[in-house]
Order: structure tokens, then sequence, then C-alpha cells
């Protein structure tokens, strides 16, 4: 199936407080056990010197949840997306985690224009990452040059995003899936994203023509790329 691009930003009220709404704890955990196993593999320790950004940050499920496991290091999410941040900053406000959440900020920002001066002026950032971000992006060398400009050689990389299936009866079956738990709008969002999703050879295509092979990219269970590893 080829790529279909979809909007980069997610800027329409009704989308927002869809996805707001869906639960998407199992995975969003899942995501953040992935990136302390890889952490403690290879002896990482984040303290309070650590800087953590969260590229794509969306309304902060996943900001959040990585502010409370890494209570010592600072922790910004970023979105391009005015709706997300205010979102965002709303449900750290009314968080029963409240307390545990003053390492965390947001900032508005397009990830194509991004500096590191825009985020810290004290700290290099120790851990970048995104989860559902890349589909997103109309052009993946934005992606990368973001990362690249954002990076150090000390900044440890871990991205996950959708893999786009094979073909359009595999789409519509995931679609049709997705239907059964979630309303229309997030529906058809969802089934938009896998159509705007890479292929994992394409992703390695890419790494390679750009001389990324410090970066790695592997398949989980035949719905997702994760991208991992030092720019």
């Amino acid at each position: 199936m080829e790529r279909t691009v979809e909007p980069e930003l997610m800027d329409s009220k009704d989308q927002v407080i869809s996805y707001a709404k869906a639960d998407f704890s199992e995975g969003e955990n899942k995501f953040i056990n992935q990136i302390n196993y890889y952490l403690i593999k290879n002896n990482i320790n984040l303290n309070e010197n650590e800087l953590i950004v969260d590229l794509g940050c969306g309304p902060g499920n996943i900001t959040e949840k990585l502010s409370i496991k890494w209570p010592r290091a600072t922790v910004v999410g970023i979105d391009g997306s005015e709706e997300m941040i205010r979102l965002a900053e709303k449900n750290k406000k009314s968080s029963p985690n409240l307390s545990l959440l003053k390492n965390l900020s947001y900032i508005c920002a397009d990830i194509k224009s991004l500096k590191p001066c825009d985020i810290s002026l004290e700290k290099k950032i120790s851990l970048l990452v995104s989860n559902s971000l890349i589909h997103h992006i109309t052009y993946i060398d934005e992606f990368f040059n973001c990362l690249d400009k954002l990076s150090s050689n000390q900044t440890i990389n871990f991205h996950k995003d959708l893999k786009r299936p094979i073909d359009e009866k595999s789409a519509l079956e995931l679609r049709d899936k997705c239907a059964e738990t979630n309303n229309d709008i997030l529906t058809n969002d969802y089934y938009s994203s896998l159509k705007a999703s890479y292929t994992l050879k394409e992703l390695k295509n890419f790494l390679l023509e750009k001389k990324l092979s410090s970066l790695e990219v592997f398949e989980e269970d035949d719905q997702y790329l994760v991208i991992y590893g030092k720019v």
C-alpha cells in the first residue's frame, strides 16, 4: 500500500477531545517500560541534571508518565498544536498526581524550526522520545533533522510509531477493530494514520541513505516500529 500523508497537526477540537478521552494507557505504560528497559540495559541513570523531551506530546499522557517515572529529571513536552498543549496543561492541573509533576512543563512549537535553546539554555537533552509522531511528518527528513539538531552525542533517542499495513485489506481490518472500542472520529484518524505511516524497509533504507546507522529500527507486534539509539 502506498503512503498517503495526513495533516501534521491535530488542531480540531473534536479530534483533540476524542484523542484525550481514549484509553491508551496499556500502550503508554508499555512504551515507558521499553524505555526503562533500554536505559537499564545500557547502564544509564537519569537524575536531577538530566533533561527528557517528549516530541509530539499531544495531551501529555506519556509526558506525565515520564515525569513520574523519572521525578529527579526535568521533563518537557512539545507539540505543534495549541489545542493539544492547552489540554496537556489542563490535564496536568487536574491530575491526581499534580504534586509529582513539578518537574514537568510544556512548549507549543513546530519541531521543524525547534532549536535546543528553545527548550533549555542550561541542559542538554539526555532522553529524546516520541510516540505516534513520525507518521504525522510529511517528509521524514524533517523528523530526523529535528533529532540531529536537538541531540548531543550523549542523547538517547527512543521513538515508536505505527507501521503501515501491507495492503488496504489489512488496513481496513485494523480500522474495524479500532471501531469496536472507539468513536468514528478516532477510528477515522487511526485509519488515516495507518496509511500515513512508514514501513520497516523504508525507515531502514532512509537510515542507511542518511548514514544514521547508529540508530536501529525494529518491528514490534506487527503493528509498530521502534527507532532507538544515538544520532
